[in-house]
């Protein structure tokens, strides 16, 4: 049972208001590039305190606990039980409430809406699952009509319209929606190569980046198109890295107020060449040395000449692990950049003159962590 003081290294899981720990083996993932949490757990069938076996059935409302704090709230969706002629065990997973969001189907009343924001649509979708939706950065303005489309599920239905808003859609502790953007906020902490880093891998990749990306719309026409019911607009842009011919053409999600087809190309061609170079640094515990959990959408400072890294990174996604070898977090990371979705929307002519100057002066210092 759960003790009074849990230390920063006890994992248990709460179901049913019983706290059950002495996990053998652990794994839980939280990333900003994923709407649900996961979790996963290995323990013996009979608990330490109790009187008898009680199995975790599929379907409990539950929560996963690391030193006392909430890093999942949802559901267990898988429970398998094991033995031999030596030993027995309990293994359960599962994932926040989000979870059900990526399995089941869009249904709302006649599925569309009309002058309608993000977040009105959102909590429309996830009233029947009593999950909340968090709203932390600025939706943009309503969609003048919005439809489900036949036989996607809710995450499908939410995730394309956030990609025309330029945010996120993320989880938190309480498995809540979150509509959110990149953090600015930075750690009290830092990651340094010979100090508290385990291990560190990194890798950049041109594969999935071009040297000129052309986003496509079309327009309303007028009397100089010949009557033409649409025009068909563009705007472009080149990646002066890749010095080698590989065009992308890219057709616009939509077309109106907002982020012009040329800050969607910016956006495509800045998000590509961030996560063109990743990685993942391994550190002990589940903690830093400010004192909280490891968490994804944070920055951290990192040090490490190994990889090329002097630099304040995102976090973009949390795995923390418990075996033989303790308690781990394993951090994926990534430049801040990668999740700056559509950064021209709601531009002045000055914050876009600024903004040009300031990548400019990227690539003069050579602030492009794939060429180090």
């Amino acid at each position: 049972m759960r003790m009074d003081n849990p230390n920063q290294n006890l994992a248990e899981l709460k179901v049913g208001g019983a706290f059950y720990g002495g996990w053998k083996r652990l794994s839980i993932t939280r990333s900003i590039e994923q709407i649900a949490g996961t979790f996963d757990l290995e323990v013996t069938e009979r608990w330490p305190g109790q009187s008898s076996a009680r199995p975790i059935k599929p379907g409990e409302p539950c929560q996963v606990l690391l030193g006392g704090e909430p890093v999942i709230t949802g559901h267990v969706d898988t429970a398998e039980v094991s033995y031999d002629n030596s030993s027995h065990s309990f293994r359960v997973s599962g994932r926040d409430k989000t979870g059900d969001l990526v399995d089941c189907s869009a249904i709302y009343k006649t599925g569309q809406w009309a002058n309608s924001k993000l977040d009105r649509i959102a909590r429309d979708l996830l009233d029947p699952f009593k999950i909340k939706v968090v709203v932390e950065t600025d939706v943009g303005a309503a969609f003048p009509s919005y439809k489900i489309q036949e036989g996607e599920t809710v995450f499908e239905c939410l995730e394309r319209a956030a990609r025309m808003k330029a945010v996120l859609l993320v989880s938190n502790t309480a498995g809540d929606l979150v509509i959110t953007r990149a953090s600015k906020q930075l750690v009290a902490a830092y990651l340094a190569e010979g100090e508290n880093i385990l291990s560190a891998r990194a890798e950049f990749s041109w594969k999935e980046r071009f040297s000129r990306y052309t986003v496509k719309g079309q327009d309303k026409g007028n009397d100089d198109q010949n009557g033409a019911a649409v025009a068909q607009i563009s705007g472009a842009v080149t990646d002066e890295t890749i010095n080698r011919y590989r065009p992308l053409i890219v057709l616009a999600e939509s077309h109106g107020p907002g982020a012009t087809l040329r800050d969607r190309a910016e956006w495509e061609r800045n998000v590509r060449a961030g996560r063109g170079a990743r990685g993942t640094i391994s550190v002990q515990g589940w903690r830093h040395a400010g004192g909280d959990i490891w968490r994804p959408n944070t920055l951290v400072r990192v040090v490490s000449p190994m990889i090329y890294l002097d630099a304040d990174m995102l976090i973009v996604g949390c795995a923390y692990t418990l075996d033989e070898g303790g308690t781990r977090t394993e951090l994926s990371i990534a430049r801040r950049e990668s999740f700056e979705l559509l950064a021209g929307i709601g531009r002045s002519k000055l914050s876009q003159k600024l903004n040009d100057k300031e990548q400019k002066e990227k690539k003069k210092k050579g602030d492009d962590w794939s060429l180090q």
